[in-house]
């Protein structure tokens, strides 16, 4: 299945509430990106495994070089849905997310 970075285990509570998104609420976030013109650069996705730890998945969508900012934003919905599954989050990409 590849190789897979964990997520230390430190940050592992902000996973679920910060930046990462179930597939409904990722797509309803590709929709605040477009409306207010943010720049989407990608997105990356974890899994959660079946003792409950977060294990990112090495499959993420990098689209920095993308000029077109509606064609990013439609990739990013497909994104969504080839990746979306049980146990997955999504943590969308944007130009001037807080850190």
């Amino acid at each position: 299945m590849g190789m897979h970075q964990r997520i230390p285990q430190q940050f592992e509570a902000s996973v679920e509430r910060r930046v990462w998104f179930d597939r409904e609420h990722a797509d309803q976030f590709l929709d605040w990106i477009e409306d207010t013109g943010q720049r989407f650069l990608g997105m990356d996705v974890a899994q959660k495994q079946d003792d409950g730890n977060w294990v990112l998945l090495t499959d993420s969508l990098d689209l920095a070089r993308q000029t077109d900012n509606f064609e990013a934003v439609r990739m990013g919905r497909v994104f969504l849905a080839d990746y979306d599954g049980d146990g997955r989050m999504f943590e969308p990409v944007w130009q001037e997310r807080p850190r």
